[in-house]
């Protein structure tokens, strides 16, 4: 699974999850980057893959350096998922 989400300020692209509320048994890395368009410009995106999941599972989840834990739940093994969209707006100040 990739988790993808963006800052205005800096954050490794790190994921620690797991199946308990401390969400610290494992930890995935990925890559951060930004991009422009005309006079936009973007905060750092960070996109990080984790796993493998099991199937019909709760997940704890905690992004870069912030404290906040998220939960998600993956799918039955019974249903193929070949695309899914999730999102969350997340304020960090």
């Amino acid at each position: 699974m990739r988790i993808s989400w963006i800052t205005y300020d800096s954050t490794p692209a790190t994921v620690q999850y797991g199946l308990t509320t401390s969400a610290d048994s494992s930890t995935a890395n990925g890559v951060t980057d930004s991009y422009r368009y005309l006079i936009y410009h973007s905060g750092e995106v960070h996109n990080v893959v984790i796993g493998p999941l099991n199937p019909n599972t709760v997940y704890y989840y905690r992004l870069g350096d912030y404290p906040n834990v998220y939960t998600m739940k993956t799918p039955p093994s019974e249903y193929p998922i070949k695309f899914a969209v999730v999102g969350t707006s997340l304020k960090t100040n």
